[in-house]
């Protein structure tokens, strides 16, 4: 075939995949290269539309044959993308620092800063977004996880800000919308948390952490009932927590019920073997049901394992007075 042909195959294939035509539009760029190696705009689209397709491999193997021919942003830039989406991430960063050296976008930016978020570089990660955002004011992934970002820096202001932009874009935009409840119960801003831990749980009703930060803000807010029941929602999608054991075992203690408190303290020590809190507050309840020596064991088992905890050290020395 003639390098004319050649282009007409590569435009059918373009015609196809904007009518979201995907298989037909891949067989006819696989056929423009076919006809002619060296049509580098077929092999682009092929390298692109394979990634579309989730076949990275494949992806990673056009693109390097492009780059062998002519080393430029659209190939560097896929194949960080196929790499990316591998969760090879190193490899991914080299891509798009070669990329760079070619051009720039607001998503290789983007991505950038997810791989520097992956991997705790959370001040790299900021950087990177704000130059996204910096290209594009309405890159709302861009805006959300560069909060999380700041959430993780311990930054819960400038967090905030971050949230509230990318909401400011998409009122309804999950992942921001659930990020700025978390955060402000991390702020112990409970009542402002609300609003959105129930929007996200209106439209997911099974989001384990959602369902997690209620039950504490209920707890706060002094509605224990409510709390426990949250915790147990959320105990149903996910029984292996130690810490939602532990925390609906504190919540039955305060409202009296003992004996569901044991149940549950229990739980979290058979997942965690060494779980400080979980003893002491075990110990506690023994000591409201008068089972002073299993009470003892606990707060002993408490110093064992931190033999400096205060309490578990009050506790056992006034059941030994007691004693003697």
């Amino acid at each position: 075939m003639t390098n004319n042909q050649a282009k007409q195959l590569y435009s059918k294939g373009t015609e196809l995949l904007s009518l979201g035509r995907l298989q037909e539009a891949l067989n006819y760029f696989r056929e423009a290269i076919d006809s002619d190696p060296s049509c580098i705009e077929a092999h682009i689209e092929l390298g692109f539309l394979l990634g579309t397709l989730e076949k990275y491999e494949e992806s990673i193997k056009v693109f390097d044959q492009a780059l062998s021919m002519e080393p430029n942003f659209p190939c560097f830039f896929g194949k960080g993308m196929a790499l990316f989406f591998l969760e090879d991430y190193e490899n991914s960063l080299d891509a798009f620092l070669e990329a760079q050296e070619t051009g720039e976008n607001e998503d290789l930016w983007y991505y950038m800063g997810s791989i520097h978020l992956f991997s705790g570089n959370c001040e790299s990660a900021v950087n990177c977004f704000e130059i996204a955002i910096s290209m594009d004011e309405e890159f709302i992934e861009a805006w959300n996880d560069g909060g999380v970002a700041y959430s993780i820096l311990e930054d819960d202001e400038n967090a905030l800000v971050y949230f509230r932009e990318a909401l400011l874009i998409d009122p309804d935009y999950a992942p921001a919308v659930y990020n700025m409840g978390a955060t402000l119960v991390e702020m112990g801003r409970y009542e402002e948390s609300l609003p959105y831990l129930d929007k996200t749980l209106e439209n997911e009703p099974e989001h384990f952490k959602a369902l997690f930060y209620m039950g504490n803000v209920l707890y706060f807010t002094e509605k224990e009932e409510e709390a426990a029941e949250y915790f147990k929602k959320a105990l149903k999608i996910d029984r292996n927590q130690e810490e939602l054991w532990n925390y609906l075992g504190y919540v039955q203690f305060s409202l009296g019920q003992n004996h569901e408190a044991v149940e549950s303290l229990n739980e979290a020590i058979k997942i965690n073997k060494d779980y400080e809190a979980a003893y002491l507050n075990l110990g506690n309840v023994y000591l409201d049901l008068g089972k002073d020596n299993l009470a003892l064991d606990c707060f002993e088992r408490v110093l064992e394992i931190s033999p400096d905890n205060e309490e578990a050290l009050f506790q056992k020395d006034n059941l030994k007075d007691e004693w003697d």
